[in-house]
């Protein structure tokens, strides 16, 4: 038996051991091995991949990631969001067929899009004709990862955060191998990097998809009509959307913003950015798929508890991991990654305020949906958005300070969504009414 099999043998014995005495826990556990391992993969292969790849391509697949990104947030009008909310699994699987047919329309409008806009992008903004050729196809990632993600929630509702995390690891190694092993065989440049991401996109949809059989298999005659699924459910699209616009807006200008002082330095963001999500995703990926689990059940006087009992524990685990990447950044990441990415560096050193301020306040995002507070996140996701998109626009500063204190103002408004967490909670323990109606 190779270390792997012995590896994979014994972390699945420990994992079954701990589930006797907690589910919950056996379940993060779970995907946080799932994760762990996905993130150590990426961070291997970034180690090959950015010596391959400029930054001057980083900047430009950045580019191509913002605007797919801005149109992911919201291809499924949320509705992929609602999977988890009905009693029924017959409802579900109607709700994620409601979702999946958005996310083609979605992804049909952003090829056409693109294509209608690409001699303004040429010439206003990224002056690459080979990005634009490659945003007319843009859909195609639209289409994957929203599905994916579409998947992903029916997963949670079934709790099998096994196939969770073993998608996890192949989407890690099918995208990164994939970029690697195009960019050696091209020599690098913007065609190979696009090339690895779209095949690694694609195969994991199509495992993802013959994995979850259930979902292909016909509704039932007294199935819900999609018309009263969608009616039932209106404040989706009509309020979480908006509110997923709105951070899918800051996201995106925040980007393109960076991108305007220089792509090049765009893609030393976007490297800095990708290094720094490991150890976030290693907490943040693993405990928000079980905690929105554990919400949409949670009874009432009990949501409080829930929300301190994780706040303890992901501050415990997160608070050593960033103080000690506060200070390693500036030198690991040109260490590692080579002397090309020094900016990268002190980037990541930058940017670690407002990171663990989201590893503490993203299991708590899916608070709003649950208790079907929108109004109140779409509230502060506005403020969220005109915050750092005001700085960066109007800062006196270089650019490297200006990130400096867009981190700082960013984890200062992460705090402000942390005490608005609390005081839904606290609000909910309190109340009478159904969360939600049965579907």
């Amino acid at each position: 038996m190779s270390f792997l099999s012995r590896l994979r043998a014994s972390t699945s014995m420990w994992i079954q051991e701990k589930s006797k005495r907690s589910p919950v826990l056996a379940s993060i556990l779970t995907l946080l091995t799932g994760t762990m391992i996905s993130q150590v993969v990426v961070f291997f292969f970034q180690i090959f991949i950015n010596r391959v790849y400029t930054d001057q391509d980083k900047g430009l697949l950045g580019v191509y990631g913002t605007v797919t990104t801005f149109v992911i947030a919201v291809a499924a009008l949320r509705f992929d969001l609602t999977i988890v909310l009905p009693k029924s699994d017959v409802a579900a699987r109607v709700l994620k067929k409601l979702a999946t047919r958005a996310i083609v329309v979605s992804a049909m409008l952003t090829s056409l899009a693109s294509i209608v806009l690409a001699n303004v992008l040429i010439e206003y903004y990224h002056h690459s004709v080979e990005l634009s050729r490659w945003l007319m196809i843009s859909g195609v990632t639209v289409f994957a990862i929203a599905e994916i993600t579409n998947i992903q929630y029916w997963l949670t509702r079934e709790a099998k955060f096994g196939v969770l995390a073993s998608n996890r690891v192949l989407q890690s190694v099918a995208t990164a191998g994939l970029q690697l092993l195009f960019g050696l065989l091209m020599h690098g440049g913007l065609s190979a990097l696009m090339i690895g991401t779209l095949s690694g996109q694609l195969i994991t949809l199509i495992v993802l998809k013959f994995r979850t059989p259930e979902l292909r298999e016909p509704l039932p005659e007294d199935a819900p009509r999609m018309r009263d699924l969608a009616r039932r459910y209106k404040d989706m699209p009509l309020l979480n959307g908006p509110n997923v616009l709105v951070d899918a807006i800051r996201n995106m200008g925040i980007n393109l913003l960076i991108g305007a002082y220089a792509i090049a330095a765009l893609g030393q963001f976007q490297v800095a950015w990708a290094i720094m999500q490991v150890p976030v995703a290693l907490v943040v990926g693993s405990i928000s798929q079980v905690f929105l689990k554990k919400l949409s059940t949670v009874e009432r006087g009990k949501m409080m508890p829930l929300l301190a009992y994780t706040l303890k524990r992901t501050a415990l685990v997160s608070a050593l991991v960033f103080g000690i990447l506060f200070f390693i950044t500036p030198w690991l990441i040109p260490f590692v990654f080579g002397p090309q990415w020094v900016l990268a560096g002190q980037f990541g050193q930058a940017l670690t305020p407002w990171l663990f301020m989201m590893v503490l306040t993203s299991p708590f995002s899916s608070i709003f949906v649950v208790t079907e507070n929108q109004k109140t996140m779409l509230i502060f996701a506005i403020f969220y958005a005109i915050v750092p998109l005001s700085w960066l626009v109007w800062s006196p500063l270089e650019l490297l300070p200006t990130i400096y204190v867009l981190a700082a103002l960013m984890a200062v408004m992460l705090s402000i969504m942390l005490v608005l967490s609390f005081w839904v909670a606290r609000k909910y323990d309190r109340g009478t009414e159904p969360v939600s109606e049965e579907a």
